[in-house]
């Protein structure tokens, strides 16, 4: 294994950057829309923030279809948004959209979960203190959920990473892609099973990075 890796190096770690930016895109896309997204869901669905029925079933709706249709069928269908935004379907940049929508449909509700599983006496205490709602988000509610998000969104990271696996399709490349052509495709089936390791090996360091950041984050929320 250590001597086809060796031999593949170039090839593996040119599919690897690939890989890694089509993830920091989207992870970072999802990030700043999921979470103002699933908290806004979660004031739609309370009388004591901005309740509204109608809105809320709205959202939910599209979120539920862009999680629902198959990703690769996904893929396909929005290659006239992609020529449209980026004057191509083929490549790094035409895997950016549809793994951020999908990553973001997965994250919102995440994001919402996290709010509905809040202790009440949180909301008690802030409604008790006279907070208006804006208070009661930034002050109360979202310092409650920080972990749930953290392990939460170690979990989107690595679902956008076996998402990444299959944009190959549409020439996006990457580890799946290059597993796929190179070692199953020409039964070379050893690279095959080393490209998995490392895709096993990625998400142990995913998976123990969050569980880092969540430990620091509740140490210090313990000293402050």
């Amino acid at each position: 294994m250590l001597e086809l890796l060796i031999e593949n190096r170039e090839a593996i770690f040119k599919a690897f950057i690939e890989t890694n930016i089509m993830m920091a895109v989207t992870v970072v896309l999802s990030l700043l829309i999921s979470i103002p997204m699933g908290t806004l869901l979660y004031a739609l669905n309370k009388d004591f923030l901005i309740k509204n029925k109608v809105i809320y079933e709205i959202l939910s709706f599209i979120l539920n279809t862009l999680r629902s249709v198959p990703f690769l069928l996904f893929i396909f269908v929005l290659i006239p948004v992609n020529r449209f935004f980026f004057q191509t379907s083929y490549g790094v940049i035409s895997a950016i959209i549809p793994l951020t929508l999908v990553t973001i449909s997965i994250y919102t509700r995440f994001v919402e979960q996290a709010y509905i599983n809040l202790n009440q006496n949180i909301i008690d205490r802030a409604l008790s203190m006279g907070a208006n709602k804006f208070q009661i988000i930034y002050y109360f509610l979202f310092p409650s959920i920080h972990s749930d998000l953290i392990l939460s969104f170690t979990s989107v990271i690595m679902s956008t990473l076996s998402y990444s696996t299959v944009m190959g399709v549409i020439g996006a490349g990457g580890l799946g892609d290059y597993a796929f052509r190179y070692g199953y495709q020409e039964y070379n089936y050893e690279l095959m099973y080393l490209i998995i390791i490392i895709f096993v090996l990625y998400v142990f360091l995913i998976q123990s990075l969050g569980y880092f950041i969540v430990k620091k984050v509740n140490k210090y929320k313990e000293k402050y």
